[in-house]
């Protein structure tokens, strides 16, 4: 297990940069499974007169016709918001681990104080 420990004045905290990168693959993951989705129901558009040719089946392809075009919508977002997240926790262990390295060196030359 990696980990990476920061003190402060006040606080004292631990980062497992392994498991942030290891979470940070699984947002990933979950956002390509998203847009696997977006792909999927793209490609399947709701045809006009599947449901019958007659007054109310135009009106029910019209309601799913939008609950289709909603849900695309709604899985481009959870693509961008996980993808996003993942991107987010990949530069944060990035961060933890220049820190770390930044101190260490510091530290060795004997100019680490409890700001940094």
């Amino acid at each position: 297990m990696t980990g990476i420990s920061a003190v402060s004045s006040l606080s004292r905290m631990f980062v497992d940069t392994e498991w942030l990168h290891l979470g940070a693959n699984e947002s990933h993951r979950a956002g390509g499974h998203a847009w696997e989705g977006v792909g999927h129901l793209s490609r399947s558009p709701v045809s006009s007169g599947m449901f019958g040719d007659f007054g109310a089946a135009d009106v029910f392809h019209q309601a799913v016709s939008l609950a289709h075009a909603g849900h695309v919508k709604t899985l481009r977002y959870h693509h961008q918001t996980l993808t996003g997240v993942g991107d987010r926790a990949h530069q944060a262990a990035a961060e933890f681990t220049a820190m770390d390295e930044r101190n260490s060196v510091k530290l060795r030359m004997g100019q680490c104080n409890s700001a940094t």
